[in-house]
């Protein structure tokens, strides 16, 4: 294989998998919260504030003290810990399926790419749908 038919080939690839939008926020928060996983920033931050906010609802449910909700914190912390870890594998697992993703666009009755919903509100989310419709002029949820 020469230089020309492995750019050929490369250029053939790059064309299905940035098909759309929808593609590349997929693959975008499938890279960014990989990063963020592997580095651990996601795990521990996702942990700590879902781990606190869990630690706060045994206290209210038990009725009690601040030192249930002390000695709550650890457990939920390490559990919301391991859950962010997980759903930060899940996207790196995704991440290079966004090849296929592009090719099912392709297809122009093919399905809508729409970035995973485990963490919701990022840039990748929004998909630059804001405003109003041409053809109808109705405002276009986002």
């Amino acid at each position: 294989m020469n230089a020309r038919q492995a750019l050929l080939s490369l250029s053939v690839l790059a064309a299905t998998t940035l098909t759309s939008c929808g593609t590349l926020n997929r693959a975008g928060k499938d890279a960014f919260v990989g990063v963020l996983t592997v580095v651990p920033v996601l795990p521990i931050y996702g942990g700590a504030t879902d781990g606190y906010t869990s630690a706060k609802a045994v206290r209210t449910g038990l009725e009690s003290g601040s030192a249930v909700e002390v000695l709550a914190f650890p457990f939920t912390f390490a559990y919301h810990t391991f859950e962010h870890f997980v759903y930060g594998i899940v996207h790196i697992v995704d991440f290079p399926l966004c090849l296929f993703y592009g090719a099912a666009e392709l297809h122009p009755y093919g399905p809508e790419i729409k970035p995973l919903d485990f963490y919701q509100g990022t840039w990748f989310d929004h998909g630059g749908k804001s405003g109003t419709d041409a053809q109808t002029g109705e405002p276009q949820a986002q």
